[in-house]
């Protein structure tokens, strides 16, 4: 049976109390824990951007990129890969997937108020350009569309190693018309580089 008739399948069972339907299973290998666990980072990130859009109009913070609404996606992503093993190039909309992959909210912070402790650059890098060694998070590109090449280059370094890492990298829609997209994506399918291009159609184009 497909993922998708299992989903449909799992609707339609109702709870012996009455209530709402609900799904145990609805895909292989994808538990409850697993669910209330990506619900968990996903209210996080969320929360997370808020306090920083408040803390930016109290003119404690004086840069902020939201990420409200990409956090779906990013989670399931980050789900999937393996933290401190495969590479992440999110772009600066990324919060939802770092935090899925191991940065924690208190790195976030000292990122945003320029702290000498912050763990991705000492506080010499832009708020929501965080980043982690440990994790294989580079610190974010300002100039959005510039982690495409760098995610291939990452890529094809692995293929010459012979490793089974991969590399993710992900941008809005805005950024897949310069040409760093078309180069990124053509390389890497021409020389099938382990790269995993995730674009988030938000309808921003700066």
């Amino acid at each position: 049976m497909s993922s998708t008739r299992k989903v449909m399948e799992a609707n339609k069972t109702k709870r012996s109390d009455g209530g709402s339907t609900r799904v145990e299973k609805a895909v292989e290998g994808l538990t409850r824990e697993k669910l209330l666990a990506a619900y968990r980072n996903m209210l996080l990130s969320r929360r997370m951007d808020e306090k920083s859009l408040l803390l930016l109009k109290q003119g404690k913070m004086f840069f902020h990129i939201g990420g409200s609404g990409h956090e779906a996606i990013q989670t399931a992503l980050a789900m999937a890969l393996r933290p401190g093993f495969d590479w992440g190039y999110p772009y600066y909309r990324g919060i939802t997937f770092s935090l899925q992959m191991g940065v924690t909210p208190e790195d976030i912070l000292l990122n945003s108020f320029h702290r000498a402790t912050d763990p991705s650059t000492g506080g010499r890098q832009m708020p929501a350009h965080y980043g982690s060694r440990e994790l294989r998070i580079p610190t974010q590109s300002s100039p959005t569309g510039s982690q495409y090449l760098q995610a291939l280059g990452t890529a094809m370094s692995i293929a010459k190693d012979g490793s089974d890492e991969v590399v993710y990298v992900s941008s809005g829609e805005g950024s897949t018309s310069e040409g760093e997209f078309h180069e990124a994506v053509n390389w890497a399918s021409r020389g099938r580089f382990p790269v995993i291009f995730c674009i988030e159609n938000n309808r921003w184009a700066i």
